[in-house]
């Protein structure tokens, strides 16, 4: 099996129910609280352990109830977490999620020990890194350990992954080579200084010597872009219940799929499936489905 490793955040989620998502000013009465296993890193992790990959992941807990709660869910998700440290200095990162009826989400993070991934912890585990396959990244990290680990992969002939969230401008120099990047429309946006139509923007990534953008669009689907094509991928229809997580459902399982030896249309459409049947269902990890179920929703597009 082709060789994951995840490098990235993880955190507590406290999700809080609400009738709609409040504006500025406005006070909302809560339906409930839940937490949830979270962050955007051991999210893509777990997600494409349980669709079959081969997982490493590289990341950094507080030394506290919460930490040693998540790193038990990484483990018994199959992820393999010999990188994963303890913090004694910084708790755990939260992530504060409000959630309307409708599905939105906005979400509150306090980066907490994530914020300590140092390029020193990198280089503690290079040996785990040096011989992946893929190397997928987010950005509730340390940009300067973004930085390192993408010039690191570089060297090493590592399919780099990057799903700029939050969205952080990085230079060109460090953009140029990526194997793929995964924004929604406003990382989009922010990363391209708001310029234009999506394809346009997703065009000009492009040019920076990324191979592949794959611009994730909700409930609108997908848009990949590269020299062969620029061609749009449909959501499947699913009740939305809770869109946490659903891109990081996308990113883990076109990551597996690539690794199976799918070409990219047919990993989008399976990563498809997946961000699919995330949506309707509650929480981040908790909503993260088996390969199973996605291969019963795969055969039948």
């Amino acid at each position: 099996m082709k060789k994951i490793v995840v490098v990235g955040s993880i955190n507590m989620d406290v999700v809080i129910r609400v009738p709609h998502i409040p504006t500025i000013g406005e006070t909302v009465l809560a339906k409930g609280q839940q937490l949830y296993g979270g962050g955007k890193g051991a999210n893509q992790a777990i997600a494409a352990s349980r669709l079959g990959g081969n997982v490493h992941m590289i990341g950094r807990l507080g030394d506290d109830a919460y930490g040693k709660k998540l790193y038990d869910e990484l483990v018994n998700n199959n992820v393999k977490a010999k990188a994963v440290e303890y913090d004694t200095n910084f708790p755990t990162g939260t992530a504060y999620i409000c959630v309307s009826d409708k599905g939105d989400n906005t979400i509150v993070v306090n980066q907490g020990a994530n914020g300590r991934l140092d390029i020193e912890q990198i280089k503690r585990y290079e040996c785990i890194l040096q011989d992946a396959d893929y190397c997928i990244l987010q950005m509730e990290i340390p940009i300067s350990t973004i930085e390192y680990v993408i010039d690191f992969c570089k060297k090493k002939n590592i399919k780099v992954i990057l799903n700029p969230a939050p969205a952080h401008l990085l230079s060109d120099e460090t953009l140029e080579g990526i194997y793929m990047i995964l924004p929604n429309e406003t990382e989009l946006a922010i990363l391209c200084n708001n310029s234009g139509m999506i394809e346009d923007m997703a065009k000009s990534l492009h040019k920076k010597g990324i191979e592949n953008v794959i611009v994730t669009l909700g409930g609108n689907g997908s848009m990949l872009v590269n020299e062969k094509t620029t061609k749009h991928f449909p959501a499947m229809s699913f009740p939305v219940v809770d869109t946490t997580a659903a891109g990081d459902a996308f990113v883990g399982a076109v990551t597996v799929g690539l690794s199976e030896g799918m070409d990219l249309e047919k990993a989008i459409e399976f990563a498809t499936c997946a961000a699919g049947i995330t949506v309707s269902r509650e929480g981040a990890q908790a909503s993260l489905p088996d390969r199973k179920m996605v291969d019963s929703y795969f055969s039948m597009r």
